[in-house]
Order: structure tokens, then sequence, then C-alpha cells
């Protein structure tokens, strides 16, 4: 886990940043916007990357190491946060092929897992219908341009802790954490450990 994003230039703290470049244009957006800190060496971006499909928002978030600019060696950070869904398995291969330095955080079915994750364990397969079925046990009337991060920080522990256990589940089970099998899955709980680490250091 990422300690510090700290380095001096010029007797100054360099300010680092930190991208996350989504599939989803409302919920996952507004749900990592809260994580953007006051503190002054801890940049967070979130652009509109105008794509979905695995293979482009990779593209894109290479792309995107020479837009702001990144210094990946030095601590500056870039995800790819990206569903299953209808997505086929050689597609997710492939993204990951190409990924080099950008981390990417696969959901599956969905991101929405994440959100469910922080009231209940799934260890069993689910579409994306059920997801939003159960999710709305939880969050009555689930709409995905609402901001729901007050209502879930309280719970955010718990939800890490189901998802690390899903991944372990996995593990045990030989089953690769990119395949179609992982369902259900979801990496969002290493960016939220890693925006975590890094901003309570900085305090």
């Amino acid at each position: 886990m990422t300690k510090t994003l700290s380095r001096k230039v010029g007797g100054r703290e360099r300010r680092k940043k930190y991208v996350i470049v989504c599939e989803g244009t409302e919920t996952e957006p507004i749900y990592f916007k809260k994580y953007r800190t006051r503190y002054d060496n801890l940049e967070v971006i979130i652009p509109n990357a105008r794509c979905t499909d695995p293979k482009n928002l990779v593209d894109f978030c290479r792309e995107s190491i020479e837009h702001y600019p990144l210094d990946l060696k030095n601590g500056d950070i870039i995800w790819c946060v990206f569903d299953w869904d209808n997505n086929k398995q050689e597609a997710i291969f492939t993204a990951f092929r190409k990924a080099k330095n950008v981390k990417l955080c696969l959901s599956n079915p969905s991101y929405e897992l994440w959100y469910l994750l922080h009231f209940v364990d799934r260890f069993s397969k689910l579409n994306n219908d059920e997801l939003k079925e159960k999710l709305e046990r939880h969050i009555p009337n689930y709409k995905k341009n609402k901001d729901y991060f007050e209502l879930l920080e309280s719970k955010r522990e718990s939800a890490i802790s189901r998802a690390k256990r899903l991944n372990e589940m996995h593990e045990k089970k030989g089953t690769d954490l990119k395949s179609v099998d992982s369902n259900p899955s979801t990496q969002v709980f290493k960016i939220v450990e890693e925006l975590l680490s890094i901003t309570q250091h900085s305090k």
C-alpha cells in the first residue's frame, strides 16, 4: 500500500497527481470525487474519458499520462475503472495486456457491487438486474446519478473486508480475477485503501 506521494523539488514538496479514469460518467466519478483532498501534496483528477470499452479506456489512460503529465516513477498514479458488464473475455484480457503502467480496477458484474458490499457479503454469482434489486433493499430508489458517499462512509471498512474476502475466495478456487468466473468481485477497495493511506499520511 502506498504510504506517501512526497518528493521535494527545489526545497518544496512536489504535489502528486492521482488520476482515476472511469467507464461510468455518473456513479464512479461522483463517489471518487469525494476523496479529493485539501492537502497540498495530492491532486485527485477524474477526467471524462468519453469511451466505455476496456481497450479504449486503457488507451485514454496512456494518453492521460502524457496529457497531465504524470511522473509515475515519482509517485503519480493512474487507475482505470471499468465493469465486466457485457464485455467479452478477450476484451478484458486485451485491456490488461495493454495496461503497462496503468492500474486496472475491474468489477464483476459491475461497480455497484462495491456499494452492496457496504451492507452484506455476496459470494454467489449475480447479474446486474439482481445486483440492483439487492442494492435497493439497502438504498431504496437507488439512482446512478445520486451521491451516496456519506451513507456509505461509516460502512467502508466492512466493504473493504468483504471485497478482500471475495478475492481470497476466488484465489483459493484458482479463479483468475480477470476472468468471467470472478463474478462476484470488485477491486475498488484497492483505490480506496490507497487514497486513504495517502490522505491520512498527509494530515
